[in-house]
């Protein structure tokens, strides 16, 4: 924004009853910048009300705009239209706060306007000479106010105007009149010079905030334009944006980042201020954000039937990091979180946490969730920690088993032996109790004799029966005199209930014929454990 014309009032124009709408060629940054002033027949002036009597368009254009006077005036009245900026300076520039040229440009653009007021207002002005002292302005004063008082008798004077010439020649009389004429005109020269300096101000203000950079403002004694500064901190900036990036690009590269990396990022708690942080906390919040729990290793294999070992590992729980670096080994009465070992019992193995210094250890529990464990002193046991499964036979001992990932192998154990009709849901020998898992089943259907037929199923406990097409389902015929063998196997997986149940079925024609059932392990599909 620039204020390019030195044109500071409109009119007057003459009101004809009709014309609403008056035309002002000078710039205003709001409507209530502009004055408009109705003088009636009889010379008296009226200052219209903002949005009362009249609206404004155009604010903010360089030709002006026109103000709206409804309802019209009237003939014989007169319309003047005047710049009105307040005196009161609102701009706040702060100490390194951000730059903003076009605030400063109209910071100066009101600075520019004010002076064109007063210039229009100087210009109508009775104003006395700098060399005239005290006592002589008090004296012309008192005149003045003296002469206030004799409305009528000036009046009458006005009246008699063309008598004027005749008071001229008798001028040796009055000497005081001719004072007073040669003080009114140099009042009036003075009155030019101001609006003069007044151009010249505006003139000034238009160079401190457009001169090219680098060219000084005449006069200003070596300071420079609003234009110059954007300009060189535009320079500073993009020296800087590229400074950054031909660091980062020329950084050396680094293959794996560890938990004590730092990132760089805006604290919008402090402000937006620049603070570092750990890689660690950069994963600690997506795991706390997204509610995951994971991990990988934590694998627990058979060391003997009162002790186990459990591998390395890192994971998430409850959004606190849990590690080891070595194989722990753990007996079972050093893993029981309470009480002593008991026969044929699924234990829920967990991964614990010290709260000092944030180091892993494992318990096992007769609990299926973690808020059941009894946890050590200074130790923690946090949601979705249950990193195995570990099973006692009918001796207390663990049952032996073989783990890769989730899958864990064991040897096999006979279910049940069924030559005759059977169906409903049972719990297999040596599988885990109080948490669904897939259950490794074999199969063996056999006949002795023609026209006899043995089917044998394992379906999953949540199909109610084996007929209604469960998600997993081992299926074992044998029947002798057509194209099926008198002898068959089946093996697959089968998921069982919290009850550790599956659904089994048997149909045989004869005692001759049998079907058994065995059991070699599992599918732990609920731990948590990645790329298992």
């Amino acid at each position: 924004m620039t204020i390019s014309s030195a044109i500071n009032r409109s009119g007057p124009y003459r009101g004809d009853g009709v014309t609403t709408a008056f035309e002002y060629q000078f710039k205003i940054l709001e409507p209530h910048h502009l004055q408009v002033i109705r003088t009636d027949a009889s010379g008296t002036d009226s200052i219209l009300v903002l949005d009362a009597d009249y609206t404004v368009t155009g604010a903010g254009n360089d030709g002006g705009g026109s103000a709206v006077i409804v309802p019209a005036p009237a003939e014989g009245t007169r319309i003047t239209l005047l710049l009105d900026v307040p005196f009161t300076q609102e701009t706040d520039l702060e100490n390194q706060g951000a730059y903003y040229a076009e605030t400063v440009e109209q910071a100066l653009d009101l600075v520019v306007m004010r002076l064109q007021q007063l210039k229009e207002r100087a210009a109508r002005a009775v104003t006395i000479p700098p060399s005239f002292d005290s006592a002589t302005i008090d004296k012309l004063i008192a005149d003045v106010l003296a002469l206030s008082g004799k409305g009528d008798a000036l009046e009458a004077v006005a009246a008699v105007s063309q008598y004027l010439e005749t008071v001229a020649d008798i001028a040796d009389d009055i000497p005081n009149v001719a004072d007073l004429t040669q003080t009114a005109q140099q009042k009036a020269a003075e009155a030019a010079q101001s609006a003069t300096d007044a151009n010249a101000s505006a003139g000034l203000a238009v160079a401190y905030a457009t001169n090219p950079e680098d060219t000084p403002v005449a006069r200003s004694g070596g300071l420079f334009s609003a234009f110059h500064w954007y300009r060189k901190t535009l320079a500073i900036y993009n020296d800087v944006t590229n400074t950054l990036a031909g660091w980062l690009h020329g950084a050396a590269a680094k293959t794996d980042i560890v938990d004590a990396d730092e990132f760089a990022i805006a604290d919008s708690a402090a402000g937006w201020g620049l603070k570092k942080v750990l890689a660690s906390s950069v994963v600690k919040y997506v795991c706390v954000a997204t509610g995951l729990d994971f991990f990988t290793g934590f694998i627990p294999a058979y060391a003997g039937v009162a002790s186990v070992t459990i591998a390395p590992g890192v994971g998430w729980f409850g959004g606190k990091k849990h590690q080891t670096t070595l194989v722990t080994a753990k007996t079972l009465v050093q893993l029981l979180d309470t009480g002593a070992v008991q026969a044929s019992k699924t234990y829920f193995l967990y991964a614990i946490r010290n709260l000092s210094d944030g180091t892993t250890d494992f318990v096992m529990s007769l609990s299926g969730s973690e808020a059941g464990v009894t946890k050590p002193a200074g130790w923690e046991c946090l949601p979705g920690s249950r990193v195995g499964l570990v099973i006692t036979n009918a001796s207390g001992n663990i049952v032996p088993f073989w783990q890769t990932g989730n899958e864990v192998k064991t040897d096999t154990y006979m279910w049940f032996t069924a030559t005759a009709n059977v169906q409903g849901l049972a719990i297999p020998s040596n599988v885990p109790v109080g948490l669904s898992v897939d259950v490794w089943v074999l199969i063996d259907t056999v006949v002795a004799s023609t026209g006899q037929d043995c089917i044998a199923i394992v379906s999953d406990a949540a199909a109610a029966n084996y007929t209604t097409g469960a998600a997993h389902q081992v299926r074992c015929r044998s029947r002798s005199g057509n194209d099926y063998p008198d002898q068959s196997a089946a093996a697959g997986k089968v998921r069982s209930n919290v009850n550790g149940q599956l659904w089994r079925y048997a149909a045989v024609t004869s005692t001759a014929c049998s079907a058994s059932f065995l059991v070699c392990g599992w599918h732990d599909y609920t731990c948590k454990r990645l790329f298992a």
